[in-house]
């Protein structure tokens, strides 16, 4: 079996459980194919506007882009992006936003890897589907 992203061999998915992102998609990879483009686009946004929030020390703004970014993020994993963004959710609940620029770096390392696992299982399931499992419509 070949791979695409040999940089993520051994340990592949440290942030997604695949099973139960292929569930989401329920076997159907052109479905798997637009849910991870539309990731893809929101937490892009999402993330600009909790950087938005930061700079301006905004806490309201940082719980509520923190907030918004979770839920999308919580629908691949619930591990250490979703874990930062909660955090960043409660410090700008709290008022207590001195320490959100140092967690943001971390979130932007977190989701960058996040991003390349989602990008590694679509390529491995939209684009290297075994002719026997491809979907003909």
């Amino acid at each position: 079996m070949s791979s695409l992203t040999p940089s993520l061999t051994g340990a592949r998915w440290r942030l997604i459980n695949r099973e139960q992102v292929l569930d989401m998609a329920m076997g159907d990879t052109e479905f798997l194919s637009e849910l991870i483009e539309l990731f893809l686009g929101c937490v892009s946004k999402q993330m600009q506007e909790i950087k938005q929030a930061i700079e301006e020390n905004d806490a309201q703004a940082i719980a509520e882009a923190a907030h918004a970014c979770k839920g999308t993020v919580g629908n691949y994993t619930k591990l250490e992006p979703y874990l930062l963004l909660q955090s960043l959710e409660n410090d700008g609940k709290s008022n207590h936003i001195e320490e959100s620029q140092g967690k943001y770096c971390l979130l932007e390392k977190e989701i960058t890897q996040l991003i390349l696992e989602i990008k590694a299982l679509m390529a491995q399931e939209c684009y290297n589907v075994p002719a026997s499992h491809q979907h003909v419509g």
